[in-house]
C-alpha cells in the first residue's frame, strides 16, 4: 500500500474497524473487486476475505453488484461511517442514562454489606485508572499519604485533564502529606487547577524521618486504596472495610498534626 492508503488505513481503524477491515475497505473505495482480486492486492487470506466481506456487508459498508460481467464487491457512500459513529455515540449515550439510573441501587447494595472486608488488585495503567475514577465517588474528605500525582499514575494529558475537571465537580476536598516538594511546575499546574480555582486542595511536608512514604495511600468514604508505579510496575489494591478506613484517618490526622507543627 502506498502512504496515503496506510494513512486511511490507520484512520479507519482509530473510528472502529479492525486494521483487515479498513484494508478491504480502502481496496473496495478505488473501485469494484472479487474476493480473488482482494486478497491478492491486500494480502490477506482468501477465506479470511471472505469473512471480513460478510461482517462489512452486516455493516452495511459494502454492497454486491451485479452487471454483465458478473458480481462484484462494492464500497458503500463513506457517509455510512458517520452514521455508524452516530449509532455508538447514541448507544453510549443510553448506556450513560441506564448507568445513573442503576446507581444509587448498586451503592445502596454496597452500603448494606460495608461491615465487610474486601481486597480488589489492579494491574497496568488500565487498573490504575479504574482506582482513580472510584475516587471521584468520594464523600466529604480524600486524605493522602506520600508523593504522587496523576500524571504518574496515568502519563496521559488528555485523561488526566478531564479526571481533575471531574474530580472539581465531584466538590470533595483533599488533605496530602508528603515527604518532599512537589517539583515547581508540576505544582503550578496542580494549583491552578485545584489550589486556586476550586480551593479543594491542602498540603503539609512531614520529615522522612517521622515516616517515610513510598508510594501513595489514599483514604476516602470506607476505601484505603495504595498505589505504587515506580520501577516500571503499575500495580494497585483497594481495601474496602469501614473499620480499616476509619483507622487509617485516625493515622493520617495524627501525622496531620505533627506535619503541622513541623511547618510553623
Amino acid at each position: 500500500m502506498n502512504n496515503t492508503t496506510d494513512t486511511v488505513s490507520q484512520r479507519l481503524h482509530q473510528i472502529g474497524l479492525d486494521k483487515d477491515e479498513a484494508r478491504i475497505f480502502v481496496e473496495l473505495l478505488k473501485g469494484p473487486n472479487t474476493h480473488l482480486k482482494l486478497s491478492r492486492a491486500t494480502g490477506i487470506n482468501r477465506t479470511k476475505v471472505y469473512r471480513i466481506v460478510d461482517n462489512l456487508y452486516k455493516q452495511s459498508l459494502i454492497a454486491r453488484r451485479t452487471d454483465d460481467l458478473g458480481t462484484f464487491l462494492v464500497a458503500s457512500d463513506p457517509h455510512v461511517l458517520e452514521a455508524k459513529l452516530i449509532e455508538q455515540e447514541e448507544k453510549i449515550k443510553n448506556q450513560r442514562q441506564a448507568m445513573q439510573n442503576i446507581l444509587p441501587d448498586l451503592f445502596a447494595l454496597q452500603q448494606q454489606s460495608e461491615e465487610n472486608f474486601f481486597v480488589q488488585a489492579y494491574e497496568g495503567q488500565a487498573g490504575l485508572k479504574q482506582m482513580c475514577w472510584h475516587e471521584l465517588k468520594c464523600n466529604g474528605q480524600l486524605l493522602a499519604l506520600g508523593n504522587g500525582t496523576i500524571e504518574q499514575l496515568v502519563p496521559n494529558t488528555s485523561w488526566t485533564q478531564r479526571h481533575r475537571a471531574m474530580q472539581k465537580e465531584a466538590g470533595y476536598y483533599s488533605l496530602e502529606i508528603t515527604n518532599y516538594d512537589y517539583d515547581p511546575k508540576i505544582m503550578a499546574d496542580f494549583c491552578n487547577n485545584i489550589l486556586i480555582e476550586s480551593h479543594q486542595y491542602e498540603h503539609r511536608k512531614i520529615s522522612p524521618k517521622v515516616i517515610e512514604f513510598d508510594g501513595q495511600t489514599i483514604i476516602y468514604n470506607n476505601t484505603v486504596a495504595i498505589y505504587h508505579w515506580k520501577h516500571d510496575k503499575r500495580v494497585g489494591v483497594e481495601i474496602i472495610s469501614k473499620s480499616y478506613a476509619r483507622m487509617m484517618r485516625q493515622l493520617f490526622y495524627h501525622y496531620w498534626n505533627i506535619a503541622g507543627i513541623e511547618t510553623k
